[in-house]
């Protein structure tokens, strides 16, 4: 049986193939396991990364998918990947594709719906909250040949392990 991914990865698939494998594995893994929402592809200094978060209340983060054979994210790169992110504003960012299926608060709400017959929270209550993007900050996801996913957080400047939050 083939799966093929889904149309909006294509272009991305096939102008990022040292990403490829990781791209559509970190994806399914953020958005199905982890459950990460308004999650979006971006372009950042040469890579592709993916933009989300697990919660509304979080900062949007972006995360760098590669390969466990690449060598190729060097500190030249990095460097870019920060420039490039610093100066993106929450307008520059593309629109969030659509959800590969429902999350958790999804179903509870459903369920609340049905259990309270009321109406389930719209977004136009959510776009009250202030959306913030983590510029300092990224994430690598590092894929291995069986699917095992590993995330990194790596930081903009020398930073002592007491001063980054635990999420």
């Amino acid at each position: 049986m083939t799966i093929n991914p889904p149309s909006f990865l294509l272009p991305y698939l096939d102008s990022y193939p040292i990403q490829a494998g990781a791209l559509l594995t970190t994806i399914y893994d953020l958005t199905l396991s982890v459950g990460w929402i308004d999650t979006r592809i971006i372009e950042l200094g040469g890579w592709v990364a993916l933009v989300g978060h697990k919660n509304k209340s979080d900062p949007l983060r972006a995360v760098i998918p590669l390969p466990i054979h690449s060598t190729s994210l060097k500190p030249s790169s990095l460097k870019s990947i920060f420039t490039s992110l610093s100066t993106l504003s929450i307008g520059d960012l593309p629109q969030p594709f659509e959800k590969m299926a429902p999350t958790m608060d999804d179903l509870r709400s459903t369920i609340e719906q049905h259990q309270q017959q009321q109406p389930v929270r719209g977004q136009e209550e959510e776009e009250g909250e202030e959306v913030i993007l983590d510029k300092e900050t990224i994430y690598t996801s590092i894929v291995t040949p069986d699917s095992t996913v590993v995330y990194y957080k790596i930081s903009k400047g020398i930073k002592k392990p007491s001063d980054i939050p635990d999420e």
